[in-house]
């Protein structure tokens, strides 16, 4: 059996995490057993001088000839493994290893590296954030990620209940392998270019699964390294070892990045390459537009209020991306991410007034069993709990009763008043207030939405930065309304010269601060007329009178535009 001890060191400099969730293919075994063909082991020309070893181990590892040296981008996680594809790469070429790349700091892409690393002839170079991430991550909390990672991985499970990690076969640290980790010689912050003898490699800063990731591109051979922040597999927007919250829009801005290369060659550093621009470009926009999907739509439903046990019900990936090859959960939990995501918007609290001060799990246990031994209705006992003085175990009762007819007033009065009892007892003013003001909205007493909706003047929408107003559509984007859309929108101003373009892509709006190619329409107005159409200062009629007075106008279709704006509308 696996030694527990290894995951300590792995997690000392945050190695690839992997989660096998509930969402992943049904098999007898609960993981996809087609998925494991991914990871076969191959030595693999992706194309002329550039080579990748898929299978031997959890992560790969990519070798660069160029005319007179090699370079390799990621090493594997030990030295055992990379020994072996090593004296494989070296079938292929015994030019000497003058330069290795870290693609980001998880540790089965690092720890084979001694094994490739010439002293006084290789640097190796990776993004500054790396050092941060390899003294620091995972000291503090050590205890709780070393069990919890044990629990994630199956570290202590007998090799054969082993099917796959998801994005890798096996996960090669254990009692049977040495790390042999190398610190970075050469750092970077944005970009660094570097020219070995006949290819040009351009390291860039995009942030994803890590802070210090970095893609490689050769121009030459129309070919892109990304590390993990591309696989085979919905991403890992939160692993449930526990991690820092991991900014799905900044992933999203980076594989927008990748998109624009046009490579022919995508490598990524977990599951197989992908060859030809058209194949290319279609993987990373599903990959990137799933991502995307599943923020907006958990950001418009934290704008209604919703919590997260809620939104989990909600927001599922329309066809086209839930049948995409590159999206299925065999990796990321698409649950896991829009918890994470609520919580990184907004923090731990639901909402929900019962989960403020819920009662232990003990204290729940014993009033359930007590219940069950009564054989009462939940209806009368909520009552009684009002009654008998226990008002959290009222408020949580009546959410029983609320889930089952979010209608029942009685239900809605008893917490009413469970509320406005427990408020008594709060010293702070922040759960004072939350528990009467909720009570008054269970009561029809209180609206927190008024229907007026000019709360914004004019005056103070001026003060507001175009930008800032043109980031908040796509979160607003009504996707059973759009996911039959595809549309491009170019918008261009009198008062400054920013560009905006948005293309609505089924389901998905992606913002840009450049031009489109070939949009569908072109909008040409001032930034106020924009900002008070966006913010509902402008109803209909007085869209209408600003498309034919000129104030606004469409290159495109009058008629287009207007339905471009509904889309927007709940």
């Amino acid at each position: 059996m696996k030694k527990l001890i290894f995951i300590l060191l792995l997690f000392c400099i945050s190695c690839s995490e992997q989660q096998q969730s509930n969402e992943t293919i049904e098999t007898d075994q609960g993981l996809s057993l087609d998925h494991r063909n991914e990871f076969r082991k191959e030595l693999i020309e992706v194309t002329e001088d550039i080579y990748v070893g898929v299978g031997y181990g959890l992560a790969n590892s990519i070798m660069i000839e160029t005319e007179n040296n090699l370079v390799i981008v990621d090493t594997l996680g030990s030295i055992e493994r990379a020994k072996e594809l090593y004296a494989d790469f070296r079938n292929i070429s015994e030019k000497p290893i003058v330069a290795i790349i870290y693609t980001h700091n998880h540790l089965d892409h690092l720890g084979g590296a001694t094994v490739f690393f010439d002293d006084g002839n290789t640097e190796i170079y990776a993004q500054e954030n790396i050092i941060y991430n390899l003294d620091n991550i995972a000291t503090t909390i050590r205890p709780i990620i070393f069990q919890r990672s044990a629990r994630q991985f199956g570290i202590p499970l007998p090799e054969e209940e082993i099917v796959h990690q998801g994005i890798g076969g096996f996960l090669e640290i254990n009692d049977q392998s040495t790390l042999g980790l190398v610190r970075p010689t050469i750092l970077f912050d944005e970009e660094l270019t570097i020219k070995i003898d006949n290819l040009t490699f351009v390291l860039a800063h995009v942030p994803g699964e890590t802070d210090d990731h970095l893609y490689v591109w050769i121009p030459e051979k129309q070919a892109v390294m990304v590390g993990d922040n591309f696989y085979r597999s919905f991403a890992n927007l939160y692993a449930i070892r526990g991690t820092k919250f991991r900014n799905p829009m900044e992933w999203v801005e980076s594989l927008d990045k990748i998109r624009l290369l046009n490579a022919e060659y995508l490598v990524p550093s977990h599951t197989r390459p992908i060859s030809g621009k058209e194949n290319v470009s279609k993987a990373l926009t599903d990959y990137r537009d799933g991502i995307q999907f599943v923020h907006d739509q958990t950001i418009r439903y934290i704008n209604k209020g919703l919590t997260p046990d809620e939104i989990v019900q909600k927001v599922k990936l329309p066809k086209h991306l839930a049948e995409s090859p590159y999206l299925q959960p065999f990796y990321g939990s698409i649950s896991s991410y829009i918890r994470s995501t609520f919580s990184g918007y907004i923090g731990w609290f639901s909402g929900n007034i019962s989960d403020l001060h819920p009662l232990s799990a003990e204290e729940r246990a014993q009033k359930l069993a007590a219940i069950a031994q009564k054989q009462t209705k939940i209806s009368v006992e909520a009552e009684n709990a009002l009654i008998n003085g226990e008002y959290q175990w009222a408020l949580e009762l009546a959410d029983m009763l609320l889930a089952l007819d979010p209608k029942d007033n009685a239900a809605k009065n008893i917490k009413a008043e469970a509320a406005d009892q427990l408020s008594k007892y709060q010293l702070a003013s922040n759960d004072y207030y939350f528990y009467k003001t909720v009570a008054g909205e269970l009561r029809n007493e209180i609206d927190v939405n008024p229907s007026t909706p000019n709360r914004v003047t004019p005056e103070q929408l001026k003060a507001t930065p175009m930008k800032a107003i043109m980031k908040s559509l796509p979160v607003n984007l009504n996707t059973e309304k759009a996911i039959e859309t595809d549309r491009k929108i170019i918008f261009k101003f009198t008062d400054i010269n920013d560009i905006f373009s948005l293309h609505i892509r089924r389901g998905v709006a992606q913002l840009s601060t450049t031009e489109i190619e070939e949009p569908d329409i072109i909008v040409n107005t001032d930034q106020q007329s924009l900002k008070e159409i966006f913010t509902g200062l402008k109803n209909i009629a007085a869209i209408s009178l600003a498309l034919t007075d000129g104030t606004i106008e469409v290159e495109g279709g009058k008629m287009e535009f207007l339905k471009t704006l509904s889309l927007f509308k709940d």
